[in-house]
């Protein structure tokens, strides 16, 4: 324990615990869209909580709108937690930004659904 309470490592430890993250693998990763931005040198941003499984960067990822289904790639993700360390994923219960290859803002509303089925390139 540290001086002041529970050291990082400590609190990374729980925090990664809570994740469940071998259940995590097998689900497929739902996002369920807050908000789009626009952010120079990277690009459109969904942002959101991810409710199953997990997703990495370079990942296939399909856009769920009103109107259609949409296909992009992640091309980064910001995970909103000084929990952890960053590692280029995103697990469920985390809020999440997550670029997005070759989508403009106005083709992402509030309530759109990213998925990425069966966790994947790294499902068993």
């Amino acid at each position: 324990m540290g001086l002041f309470g529970k050291s990082k490592k400590e609190k990374e430890a729980e925090y990664l615990e809570q994740l469940d993250i071998p259940a995590s693998l097998t689900e497929n990763f739902k996002l369920v869209v807050d908000d789009v931005f626009t952010i120079i040198g990277v690009g459109t941003v969904a942002t959101g909580t991810a409710e199953n499984g997990m997703c990495r960067v370079g990942e296939d990822i399909e856009i769920v709108t009103a109107n259609d289904t949409l296909k992009s790639t992640i091309t980064g993700i910001d995970v909103h937690t000084k929990e952890r360390k960053a590692n280029g994923c995103g697990y469920r219960t985390e809020h999440l930004g997550i670029g997005l290859r070759g989508i403009s803002k106005e083709q992402v509303n509030k309530g759109d659904i990213l998925i990425v089925k069966n966790g994947g390139m790294y499902a068993r």
